[in-house]
């Protein structure tokens, strides 16, 4: 259940990031600098809309496998989106080849928006659980029959007649 509301969560502030991105690039475009605008421009930020939704997933998976597998879910979602930017770039640059600079420029702008976006949002969710996890942890030791015995057990002190 926790992590539906994550998910939805972040699909949400995706779809807003995404609009308000592209709403202001659109704005730069047209009025501070309209000679840059590109015909492909949309394409970048579908690529990073869609991407938000294979992290998101993948987080998913990695969540369910375990939360100590979260970290090394982030790492190799960084990894695969480096990796595809710098294909889509070079692809570009090699097959498309109008304006080369004006994409690289919007593409690497929108890659660290959204890094920003998401390293933001999961360093938000991982503190979430690491305090889940102290109150989880907390709530054991304090209530546990262990933590009991330990300090010792009040009725039995009162029946043994042991008042001190």
């Amino acid at each position: 259940m926790y992590l539906k509301t994550v998910k939805k969560k972040f699909i949400e502030e995706l779809t807003v990031a995404s609009i308000v991105l592209t709403a202001g690039m659109g704005l730069i475009f047209h009025f501070v600098i309209p000679t840059w605008y590109f015909v492909w421009f949309p394409i970048i930020p579908v690529f990073f809309y869609l991407f938000g939704f294979l992290y998101i997933f993948m987080f998913a998976f990695g969540y369910e496998l375990g939360t100590d597998k979260i970290a090394m879910t982030y790492l190799i979602c960084k990894v695969l989106k480096l990796i595809l930017s710098a294909l889509i770039l070079v692809s570009y640059g090699f097959v498309i080849k109008e304006d080369v600079v004006a994409f690289v420029a919007a593409f690497v702008f929108y890659y660290f928006a959204f890094l920003v976006f998401e390293t933001r949002f999961f360093l938000r969710f991982e503190a979430k659980l690491k305090l889940s996890k102290q109150v989880k942890n907390e709530k054991n030791t304090v209530h546990s029959i262990d933590a009991a015995a330990v300090v010792g057990n009040s009725d039995n002190d009162a029946e043994g007649g042991d008042r001190r």
